[in-house]
């Protein structure tokens, strides 16, 4: 049965450090509520044992305060004893100076009381661990032993010594012990149970009790009461002594029927009516002297309780038990039949007890018939004979097991299972079966073959392209790598690999290159792809691409590196063969762009070279005269020498746009290259009848470029501008070269003509390598200029200009950047 627990401790008491501040901790009202009813109950107590007294001699064979105080503590957390013991104490001296005990006995006797109480109560906490409740044999142990010998004894000491001290009384320090041992033992013994287990668990049980129970409550105790009047009051000294245990089948019957709380009740009742019955001269322990009168109700209520307090206990115990037990049963069968999985449970003969609701849905058969062996009447025979095999061995040596085996679903078809079962124990620790739960994994087995297959697939295509796959744990940095990574890298397949070891195959020039992608990667959760060389132990030098992703962990796995690489040594050497040929093309088309502008060339260099004849004759003449003028001659060498300067100039622009090699790149002005390519045009315009204006951005920023190729591009842009104005009238006959400065941080070049435009069949094949409109061209112009441009991360378009004609813009980025 479930009990609720009414005490102290339980009414909601709040921890001092919770409160404001003492003041506020004084005046609350669950402490308020503690403080009433520890006065009211030791001030009772304190009646009742002086009604109880032997008169005229004044034995007390039972004192009640001191076990109320003793209860108190126990149903109180220690941090509220403080206010317990302040209850206590007005009421024990209201109770005390009627009985015109003098005051400094009265405090003595509060300490001696109070002693007892926090040492009974304290051994207690100390050794249970928590409030008492008379539920189990080691509480009731530990209260007998502490509560009703130690604390008594300890405590009877120390009254006896105060009562000696101030002189009150005849009795010897020894007697003195003895009384007040006896009679305090004798309270803790019929008083603390009765009010511990009313507190704890009597009231509750009243509220929901049926009227049967009530109706043998009001028997038991209308026939203990009346069996005990008879005994203990009407009986006298003569009676036999057998006669006394006549309310002993009551007492078991309370015992039996109502636990702890019926039996201290009911020990209660006889111990008030034996005790009040001795007092006024009545009943089987009066006649004699009042000591041993009092000694022998003391040992005869002592010895009942004490074996009726442990009967009381044994049988709540196990009707305790019984009913967890049961209640754990309920417990267990509707938590299983609510679980998602399949449960079954075994007994120690390897035969099935139990299977969960979702066992038989599953099955689609009863409980009796799945009972025993008849579950095995649905495994797939060829898994029969191995399931019985691990699921026999694991039971005989008690170890867990996990099988694997298919088992008839209600609709025919045979379903994956997993099957982990494990032994269990009873409360003892001792073997009582086996209990296991099924999952069905029919579909993870499906989804893991099909990983399977895509995983071979994906080996297989890996194997085919020539890629490695590895994986790295960034926590240890351990590598792993696959077999045909292994063999791209020449790493045995025994070798336990990390990333210093790869990083040992990593071309030391690229080292700083891998290690910081790897660490970026890392630390941002994202990826990379790079090109890096590696030295192989052969000594062989190859490049390889790589591609890498960080993925998140999850529950079983942290975050990991996982990437590709592969050989891409042959792409690279055809890349440099292609970008030799492409340089070889650039050369042979600036060759060409020369023959072109020949005769523009021939005109640009016969004027200074025409200038530096006429000049030498002039000089020649005035030194046949005789009449040489020295400032003449000096003025006309001057002019020589800027003619020769000027021819220079144009040999040295013809050298370097025929020049074969690598061609180095550099900090350049745009406008500088321009101009220089405008005076280069400038002879083949005035041929062509055409006219070149330019419009340069004053601020526009340094590129890094080769300024030869840049010329290049120039020159066979305004050429091709030219040629485009063969047909259009000479007014007309201009071309535009300007620069802009853009807030993306590139710098746009624009070569605008006046020309007829482009065609929409030209527009997509413009910059395609021999594409020409012109019957003389070889169509290589405008694919060269694109090549040299990307190659400089910019990029090159070209539309129809309003106005008519056309506009070639090309876009450059301001130190190196990327454009695109």
């Amino acid at each position: 049965m479930k009990r609720a627990s009414v005490s102290f401790e339980a009414t909601g008491v709040q921890p001092v450090e919770r409160n404001a501040n003492g003041l506020n901790a004084v005046f609350d009202r669950h402490l308020l509520m503690i403080g009433l009813w520890v006065f009211t109950g030791y001030y009772l107590g304190c009646k009742i044992g002086f009604a109880l007294t032997f008169q005229p001699h004044p034995v007390s064979v039972l004192w009640p305060p001191n076990s109320v105080l003793v209860a108190a503590l126990l149903l109180t957390p220690p941090r509220s004893w403080w206010v317990v013991l302040l209850a206590a104490l007005p009421a024990h001296l209201a109770a005390q100076l009627q009985s015109h005990v003098p005051p400094l006995m009265i405090f003595c006797w509060f300490l001696s009381n109070s002693c007892e109480a926090l040492i009974g109560a304290g051994l207690m906490r100390y050794l249970v661990g928590g409030p008492i409740r008379f539920i189990t044999l080691r509480n009731v142990g530990l209260f007998c032993l502490c509560v009703v010998f130690i604390a008594p004894f300890l405590s009877s000491f120390l009254d006896a010594a105060l009562v000696v001290w101030n002189h009150w009384g005849e009795d010897t320090y020894w007697e003195l012990i003895r009384v007040r041992l006896f009679s305090n033992a004798l309270a803790a013994l019929i008083v603390v149970p009765l009010v511990v287990t009313w507190a704890t668990t009597g009231i509750q049980p009243l509220r929901t009790a049926r009227l049967s129970r009530y109706l043998e409550v009001c028997a038991l105790f209308v026939g203990l009461l009346l069996v005990s009047y008879a005994v203990l009051y009407k009986f006298g000294s003569g009676t036999d002594s057998a006669l006394l245990f006549l309310p002993l089948p009551f007492l078991l019957w309370a015992a039996v029927r109502f636990g702890s709380v019926g039996a201290s009740t009911a020990i209660s009742i006889v111990s008030f009516l034996a005790i009040w019955s001795a007092a006024h001269g009545h009943g089987p322990f009066s006649g004699g002297p009042a000591e041993q009168d009092a000694l022998s109700i003391q040992i005869f209520l002592i010895v009942l309780a004490i074996p009726l307090l442990f009967l009381a206990t044994v049988i709540e115990e196990r009707a305790t038990g019984a009913t967890e037990l049961g209640e754990s049963e309920s417990r267990f069968r509707n938590v299983a039949d609510a679980a998602p999985v399949l449960i079954w449970m075994a007994g120690v003969d390897k035969l099935c007890t139990f299977f969960n609701k979702p066992w038989l849905q599953f099955t689609g058969r009863s409980m009796e018939q799945e009972l025993g062996n008849g579950w095995a009447e649905g495994v797939h025979p060829d898994d029969l004979q191995k399931c019985l095999e691990v699921y026999t061995e694991a039971f005989d040596a008690r170890q867990p097991f996990v099988m694997q085996y298919r088992l008839r679903r209600n609709d025919g078809e045979y379903r994956w299972l997993s099957d982990q079962g494990v032994a269990r124990h009873d409360a003892q620790g001792g073997f009582a079966g086996y209990i296991g739960s099924c999952v069905d994994v029919t579909e993870l087995m499906k989804k893991e073959e099909a990983l399977h297959e895509f995983e071979e697939r994906v080996v297989l295509a890996a194997e085919a392209a020539h890629l490695g796959v590895w994986e790295m744990d960034p926590a240890t940095n351990e590598l792993w790598m696959s077999d045909s990574a292994r063999t791209l890298f020449q790493f045995d397949s025994e070798t336990p690999l990390d990333h210093a070891a790869f990083q040992g195959r990593v071309h030391p020039e690229d080292r700083a290159l891998r290690d910081s992608a790897v660490k970026r990667a890392i630390e941002t959760g994202g990826g990379y792809e790079i090109e890096y060389r590696v030295l192989l132990p052969d000594g062989a030098q190859r490049w390889i691409g790589a591609r890498a992703r960080c993925v998140a962990g999850n529950n079983r796995k942290g975050a990991r590196l996982i990437g590709v690489s592969i050989d891409i040594t042959p792409r690279k050497l055809a890349e440099a063969e292609a970008l030799r040929q492409r340089d070889e093309l650039s050369h042979l088309s600036r060759v060409a762009l020369m023959g072109e502008m020949s005769a523009s060339i021939a005109h640009e260099l016969n004027q200074p070279l025409a200038g530096i004849l006429s000049n030498a004759a002039a000089g020649q003449r005035f030194i046949d005269r005789g009449n040489v003028d020295q400032a003449e001659i000096r003025e006309l060498l001057g002019d020589i020498i800027a003619d020769g300067r000027r021819a220079s100039d144009v040999v040295r622009g013809i050298r370097g746009m025929v020049k074969k090699g690598q061609l180095a790149r550099r900090s350049v002005n745009l406008n500088e290259v321009v101009m220089d390519a405008v005076r280069m045009l400038s002879p083949d315009a005035v041929l062509r009848s055409c006219q070149v204006e330019t419009s340069l951005d004053p601020h526009l920023p340094a590129i890094d470029a080769d300024p030869v190729q840049l010329q290049q591009v120039l020159l066979n842009l305004a050429i091709n501008a030219f040629d485009a104005m063969r047909d259009t009238p000479v007014s007309r006959r201009k071309v535009v070269i300007a620069t802009q400065s853009n807030s993306d941080a590139t710098v746009r070049t624009g070569v605008r003509d006046y020309g007829a435009g482009i065609s929409a069949e030209m527009q997509d094949r413009l910059f395609d390598p021999f594409f020409t409109t012109k019957n003389e061209g070889l169509g290589m112009g405008l694919a060269i200029a694109r090549s040299i441009l990307e190659s400089h991360g910019g990029r090159i378009t070209a539309e129809n200009a309003d106005g008519g004609g056309t506009r070639f813009e090309f876009v450059l980025p301001v130190n190196g950047m990327s454009s695109t």
